[in-house]
């Protein structure tokens, strides 16, 4: 496994619950001690009246079963109606919000169907991550399938930049390029709302340029014929969180609902796959239509006969077709990583080859290929990561508020993976910068409640661009500006609340040594109804309480990175098939637990003591070589600290 799920991501509710959540008291409130393995302190998450729990279970219409637990937990997320309820477990695709809400989208159809009537040259420019990625896949095949009075446009190409060639936003060799080849039409995805140089000099050579984008810009570009953009301030479509390739899905909806005939009749279903892709990636809040969207775009994933042939080719070198369905974490763990690996350090036009292809043999060797690039951007990632580890602790421990760490070794491609893994390991926003030269490249990954954004508004005047939103952005700047530019976004951190390590959340008290295995699994098959997980709908996170060490932690892995614990109680257990005979796997924490043990004078201390846990719920879908049967559930300890403390 590359990566332990991220469990610090907020939930965010963009309508107001219809019946008021009144929090309760926390039963163990956050009293400041850090914990083991992420020096954070715990907190109680707000918990629903009981009474609205209550209501729903004899209102309920569902023809099964809901444990008590999966009603609260979807009661704390503001889903306290049984309408709402049943939308949030059976999605469906015409509750899709109306695309011509979005502003200029009608601007946009008629172009496109002007290009297509007109039989019109069109190029298409994306981005190199795996929202562009998908975004231009999904315009070449819409651009390929669209017909307008038996005539189709003249798709000359779908391009995506080379990160180290051609830099970020629109290429602007490209334009010269296309308007020599006499293109009239460029569509953007996933960049272009800020592209004021390369839009203008498209303006000038003739072309039309139509920008389906969702990062923020000031000034729309003089040479954006259409803007569609839902995070424009002035825009009346409900969810401000489209992605790159969800906007041009909404391009392809709108196309349909004009005129149903002018895209072949699955086109919509068939690139949801890509939209699933995308929103997961680029780490959009998986709530409302976003969540009906990946829903839809996973059961694609998981009807393998129609998944398109890179992706199933990518499934199969990520070791995931073994049977058990793709979630959301998969493709945030497995597969987005391979894809974008193709363009921080390989190849970009492998990625999306990859997502176009419908020859299977290709498919299988661009699946490699990824792959081979993937092993290096690991490597990579795992050798900054253990220099930045080094690099960041004098920082914290003196109670720096955030993190700014440069070091000339580090890759530009791989840097905004080192600071999300900052950020899960000392709880504060992180900022790590790949030095070239003159030049300093920054990613910045925030955590819940601290905009980075604005940390990085106050500090702008030290920056050559940037550009993102709340919990992550990208940055340049000039090296010699570097160390001022730290001290200016430390200060504008610490002129916030909240500032500084926080709290992880947990939503419920579990009492394991009262419950037997069989109801542990019970609950789980109600969390996989509360999936897919992702940014704004995170795992929920269990606390259980007085748990002792039944044995001595079992290392796992070959550097010995994850463990295995076993926890018995001291109090009363059912004695069949108790919920702590299961065992707990731990990933990513073996060198902080072998380090807790080295500074303690008496290492058997660790096993006598009483311990506090946070922990998770998942699908096994370990399975063992000689095919013996598994437990299908795993629990995934996160953190502990002594019960004493709390």
């Amino acid at each position: 496994m590359e990566a332990s799920l991220q469990y610090d991501m907020p939930f965010e509710s963009s309508s107001e619950p219809d019946d008021p959540v009144s929090p309760v008291p926390a039963l163990h409130p956050d009293d400041g001690v850090p914990s083991l393995f992420t020096g954070r302190p715990w907190r109680a998450a707000m918990t629903p009246d009981s009474g609205v729990i209550d209501r729903l279970r004899r209102e309920l219409t569902i023809n099964h079963a809901i444990p008590p637990e999966i009603l609260t937990l979807l009661a704390a997320r503001g889903i306290v109606q049984p309408e709402a309820i049943e939308r949030f477990f059976f999605p469906r695709l015409d509750a899709l919000h109306d695309p011509l809400l979005l502003d200029e989208m009608d601007q946009a159809v008629a172009r496109l169907r002007q290009a297509a009537a007109g039989g019109e040259r069109v190029a298409v420019h994306g981005d190199f991550d795996v929202d562009g990625l998908t975004g231009t896949a999904l315009l070449a095949e819409l651009l390929r399938g669209l017909c307008v009075d038996g005539c189709h446009p003249d798709l000359v190409e779908a391009f995506v930049p080379d990160r180290s060639r051609d830099g970020y936003g629109v290429a602007l060799h490209k334009i010269d390029v296309w308007a020599d080849a006499e293109v009239t039409l460029l569509v953007t995805v996933d960049t272009g709302a800020a592209a004021h140089e390369a839009l203008g000099r498209a303006c000038d050579r003739g072309m039309d340029v139509v920008v389906l984008d969702h990062h923020l810009f000031g000034e729309r570009p003089r040479g954006a014929t259409v803007l569609v953009n839902p995070r424009r301030p002035e825009n009346r479509y409900p969810n401000p969180d489209l992605c790159g390739v969800a906007v041009a899905f909404k391009l392809a909806q709108a196309l349909t609902e004009f005129d149903p005939d002018s895209l072949p009749k699955e086109f919509l279903a068939g690139v949801l796959d890509l939209v699933a892709l995308g929103l997961i990636a680029d780490q959009m809040p998986l709530v409302e239509e976003n969540r009906l969207l990946v829903s839809k775009g996973l059961e694609r994933f998981n009807q393998i006969k129609d998944l398109r042939p890179g992706l199933a080719a990518l499934m199969d070198v990520s070791g995931l077709e073994k049977g058990f369905p793709v979630s959301a974490t998969d493709i945030a763990y497995q597969l987005a990583p391979r894809l974008n690996a193709c363009g921080r350090v390989g190849q970009v036009l492998t990625a999306l080859e990859l997502l176009l292809t419908r020859d299977h043999e290709q498919a299988r060797s661009l699946a490699k290929e990824a792959e081979q690039s993937n092993d290096r951007r690991k490597l990579m990632d795992q050798e900054m990561k253990v220099q930045a580890v080094e690099m960041a602790r004098p920082f914290v421990e003196r109670g720096d508020p955030g993190l700014v760490l440069g070091d000339g070794r580090w890759h530009k491609g791989v840097i905004g993976i080192c600071a999300s893994r900052l950020v899960e390991l000392f709880g504060v926003p992180a900022i790590m910068c790949a030095i070239e030269g003159d030049e300093v490249r920054g990613s910045a990954r925030s955590v819940p409640g601290t905009d980075v954004k604005a940390a990085l508004d106050r500090s702008a005047g030290l920056l050559v661009r940037y550009g993102g939103h709340a919990q992550a952005a990208g940055l340049t700047l000039r090296t010699s500006d570097l160390d001022a530019f730290r001290e200016a976004f430390l200060q504008a951190l610490l002129e916030k609340s909240e500032s500084g390590p926080v709290a992880t959340d947990y939503d419920l008290d579990l009492d394991l040594a009262a419950m037997t295995a069989g109801e542990v699994a019970d609950i789980l098959d109600g969390l996989e109804q509360l999936a897919p997980f992702g940014e704004g709908n995170r795992v929920p996170i269990f606390r259980c309480n007085g748990l002792r060490l039944s044995q001595k932690p079992k290392l796992m892995g070959k550097t010995g990175d994850h463990l295995r614990f076993g926890f018995t109680s001291v109090a009363r257990t059912k004695a069949s098939s108790s919920a702590l005979g299961r065992d707990f796997v731990c990933f990513g924490h073996g060198r902080t637990w072998s380090r807790h043990l080295a500074e303690r004078p008496d290492s058997s201390g660790a096993l006598d003591g009483r311990w506090d846990i946070l922990f998770t719920l998942a699908p096994n879908t370990w399975r063992p070589r000689d095919g013996r049967s598994v437990d299908p559930v795993q629990q995934q300890l996160l953190d502990m600290k002594p019960t004493e403390s709390a």
